[in-house]
């Protein structure tokens, strides 16, 4: 049986492409994720049988990443992007998911063991990233709080009322009160006192962006990730370390701390518990002194 779009293709496109959750996002990512849907619209011509729609998220002739400036043939990592971007594509529309794979048929991605900053790295980050006070001010700030990339660039003038900042979770829509440590607040304050001063009066209104790129305008997510990348290439870090790990050390420091997977869940906005677990890189080291030093047979001192 095949099944079929509700609606004209030109109109679901134009649902998706007004929706506030596309809108909200930066240029560059609402013109990949246009240019994905454009193409599965294309692709399918509203036949949304199983045998399609698998046979869009994995040909291997269209599905090439752009690298290099050549295209060359898709890694897991990205079908899994795009069938995501498809999924998201439906939900936005209001039309029913075809699909109900298990999670073994997926497209399978990278090891789910991502990088993080151990403690030492963290602090040579922060001492090179002294240079800019803008990047000292975001690198600290998603190391503190464990906000993501896009919610950096998300965040106004407005959100920030020392030493409290307010934080759109961007995956629920909450927004999140922060409090920041007095360090945290000195950055910001130099950064806000400093370069942010030099574009005012370029922006009118309420959501004024806290983080300006160099020509006055909010950051695109293109200029977060050359920023960082430059500064994991001077600390040594492999070239998958992106920003997002900034958020998987804040989160593997506060579980070290002793906070449980509850208040991780709900300090950070999950709606899965098992996120902490798969966020938390504690430390083997650190694991295995303190069950050494914990195991009764080896701390009892002997009378």
């Amino acid at each position: 049986m095949v099944t079929t779009l509700s609606r004209s293709k030109v109109d679901l496109l134009r649902q998706y492409e007004n929706h506030r959750r596309i809108r909200k996002v930066d240029s560059q990512s609402r013109s990949r994720y246009l240019r994905i849907v454009r193409s599965f619209l294309r692709y399918t011509g509203g036949d949304l049988s199983e045998s399609k729609l698998l046979e869009f998220i994995f040909n291997e002739e269209y599905m090439k990443e752009k690298k290099g400036g050549e295209r060359k043939k898709s890694s897991a990592g990205y079908q899994k992007w795009v069938y995501q971007v498809i999924k998201n594509f439906y939900k936005l529309v209001g039309e029913e998911w075809p699909l109900g794979l298990p999670k073994d048929d997926l497209p399978s991605g990278k090891d789910p063991q991502r990088p993080y900053l151990e403690t030492e790295e963290a602090e040579q980050l922060l001492e090179l990233a002294k240079s800019d006070l803008m990047d000292h001010a975001m690198f600290r700030l998603a190391l503190v709080t464990g906000i993501r990339k896009r919610e950096i660039r998300d965040l106004n003038l407005s959100d920030y009322n020392p030493p409290r900042i307010k934080i759109e979770t961007r995956k629920s829509g909450e927004r999140r009160i922060r409090t920041l440590d007095e360090e945290t607040v000195e950055v910001l304050n130099n950064y806000i006192a400093g370069p942010r001063t030099f574009w005012d009066g370029k922006h009118k209104g309420k959501d004024v962006p806290l983080f300006l790129s160099p020509r006055g305008e909010r950051l695109p997510d293109s200029t977060l990730t050359k920023r960082f990348r430059n500064y994991m290439k001077a600390i040594g870090k492999p070239k998958g370390c992106g920003m997002h790990s900034l958020r998987r050390t804040c989160v593997t420091w506060e579980a070290e701390g002793g906070m449980d997977a509850i208040r991780l869940q709900d300090l950070h906005g999950w709606k899965s518990s098992e996120m902490p677990a798969i966020y938390a890189r504690l430390n083997p080291v650190k694991l295995e002194k303190e069950a050494y030093e914990a195991n009764p047979l080896i701390g009892r001192k002997r009378q």
